[in-house]
């Protein structure tokens, strides 16, 4: 029996362009201040790569993505001045709930493994950027401060009054 003729047949996705640029950004502001570059997560709801479902508490799908990874190559080529990256959300008390869960029902499995592969890739970007243990300025929203992520981009550290008059973490310490 022939193989094809026993595989589901998926309607043909019209093809997806990945370039984009910040005055195209549907779900992402970005802002540079010094030596720290802010992105800012605002997923528009009825702004999905396909039709047929919502972003909903700053859920991502593939256009998300392609956006943070534009985003992230910009501050790496286009601004060797950034050492630290804020991540935060303009939504209250919400960051992300993650994948989209009606995009990848609605999606083929050749879609789902393609979207998994690039978003992987997005965030193993972040983790090689952030294995620095360089400090970094504190969150930039006190309302979103738990959902903030920030990311060193570099290993030069970055002198700022917050992290000089922090209190030090961990165990305490006594002169004797």
């Amino acid at each position: 029996m022939d193989v094809a003729a026993t595989q589901e047949t998926q309607p043909t996705a019209a093809a997806i362009d990945f370039r984009t640029d910040p005055s195209r950004y549907k779900h992402w502001r970005l802002t540079f201040d010094g030596p720290v570059a802010t992105l800012t997560m605002d997923v528009a709801e009825d702004g999905g790569i396909r039709p047929g479902y919502k972003l909903k508490l700053n859920s991502y799908d593939l256009g998300v993505d392609i956006e943070l990874h534009d985003a992230l190559q910009r501050i790496r080529f286009e601004h060797p001045e950034i050492r630290s990256v804020v991540i935060t959300s303009a939504k209250n008390r919400i960051f992300c709930s993650g994948a989209n869960i009606y995009m990848l029902g609605l999606s083929s499995h050749a879609w789902k493994v393609n979207f998994c592969k690039f978003t992987n890739e997005t965030r193993n970007g972040i983790e090689d950027a952030s294995a620095s243990p360089a400090p970094v300025a504190s969150p930039a929203s006190p309302t979103n401060a738990t959902s903030d992520a920030i990311m060193p981009t570099s290993s030069v550290p970055i002198p700022t009054a917050s992290a000089a008059s922090a209190p030090k973490t961990g165990a305490s310490s006594t002169k004797s």
